[in-house]
């Protein structure tokens, strides 16, 4: 499941995704996604909190490969709040592989995570 909330300002989203995530569930969110981008006023700066996630379904991993690879333009930075190594290891990659700057931080540090989002 994703759910996504909306800051005041329109400068930051925070998006929690939580167990398996299917390709529906990115089609529920990419309209969201994509006005969020549209509004900000500036690269849209996300915060993705993994709640219980155990990965994706291959179609919905396909899905989030390309809504990266051809939409990461318009986000500023981005900032994992996760459990394990392999969101960690996951992050990196991602990192390497989009253009835009992601940090993987554990959950006992989101706040840290926070902060990062907002230096300029």
């Amino acid at each position: 499941m994703i759910a996504i909330e909306h800051s005041d300002d329109n400068r930051k989203l925070l998006i929690r995704a939580s167990g398996r995530l299917s390709a529906g569930d990115y089609e529920a969110a990419l309209p969201e996604l994509r006005h969020a981008m549209a509004v900000a006023p500036g690269p849209l700066r996300v915060l993705v909190r993994l709640e219980g996630f155990e990965g994706w379904e291959f179609s919905a991993f396909w899905k989030e490969i390309e809504w990266t690879l051809t939409r990461s333009g318009g986000l500023g930075r981005v900032a994992i709040v996760g459990e394990t190594r392999t969101e960690e290891w996951g992050t990196k990659l991602a990192n390497l592989v989009t253009g835009t700057e992601m940090r993987f931080f554990p959950l006992d540090r989101e706040a840290v995570a926070e902060h990062w989002l907002d230096e300029d």
